[in-house]
């Protein structure tokens, strides 16, 4: 009886030893995936930069940093050189540009000088022959040697620039530059799954001419939308817009009351 007893308490040690290894290890896979979604080597965030009127959003990743335009006003990139040279500075940096206009590239050159590692993924050809467009072609900035999926949708026909506008989609933020409502009414049902978007970065800073109710009828899982404005100085986002984004309960950020927006 006593050896029954003694065996049995052993065995009791036994399972009591094995249950706290198991957590243990437990405790340690739990840990160390905390620390790897934690650490700076798994990142996978997106920022719409702050930078007056104009846009420049950035899709943050553990090895590289993808950038849809690189825009804004006079003096904006000293604002966010610090936090955006400590996310990519060390980095690749893939450009992806929507059209010619200067509030969509005019940062270029200072990322340059900051950042040396940046590539073009994506050049509109349309007016790419404008004197400011040469400028920046002039910089020599190379081509990206691994190509990137390519934009959600490309225009047949442009009569100006914003028509000319490169389409983005990815990981459902949708980014559609200055394009307007004629165009929107072809590539919102041309771009594929284009209704899973839950970000809208609104086209043309929130005017009138963007955002159309055709557009937004696509769009019925989207969480908020982003204006990329200044409304003190040009009025976007306009109010059209404000009560179409409204009557679709779609709410609205502006980097004008939020500063640099970051969402995952």
């Amino acid at each position: 009886m006593f050896v029954k007893k003694e065996r049995t308490y052993s065995m009791k040690i036994k399972r009591t030893f094995f249950m706290k290894i198991n957590f243990f290890i437990i405790f340690l896979i739990i840990t160390f995936k905390l620390k790897q979604a934690q650490s700076p080597e798994h990142i996978n965030r997106w920022v719409v930069w702050n930078i007056g009127q104009g846009q420049w959003v950035t899709h943050v990743l553990s090895d590289e940093c993808l950038h849809y335009d690189m825009g804004g006003e006079f003096g904006s990139f000293k604002n966010i050189k610090k936090t955006l040279v400590r996310y990519c500075g060390n980095k690749p940096n893939r450009l992806n540009l929507s059209h010619w206009d200067y509030d969509h590239f005019l940062n270029i050159p200072a990322f340059v000088k900051a950042v040396p590692r940046l590539c073009w993924q994506n050049i509109p050809e349309f007016a790419h022959n404008k004197q400011s467009a040469k400028f920046i072609l002039d910089l020599k900035i190379p081509t990206c040697k691994q190509k990137n999926e390519g934009p959600a949708w490309i225009p047949f026909i442009a009569r100006n620039t914003n028509e000319s506008c490169l389409i983005y989609f990815e990981e459902r933020v949708l980014i559609p530059g200055d394009s307007p409502i004629q165009q929107e009414k072809y590539w919102s049902n041309e771009i594929e799954n284009i209704e899973l978007t839950r970000v809208l970065v609104l086209g043309h800073h929130g005017s009138r001419t963007s955002t159309g109710k055709e557009l937004l009828k696509r769009l019925p899982r989207v969480k908020f939308s982003i204006a990329s404005a200044r409304y003190a100085k040009y009025r976007h986002p306009h109010q059209e817009t404000l009560m179409r984004l409204s009557d679709y309960n779609i709410p609205i950020l502006k980097t004008e009351d939020w500063g640099n927006i970051w969402f995952e």
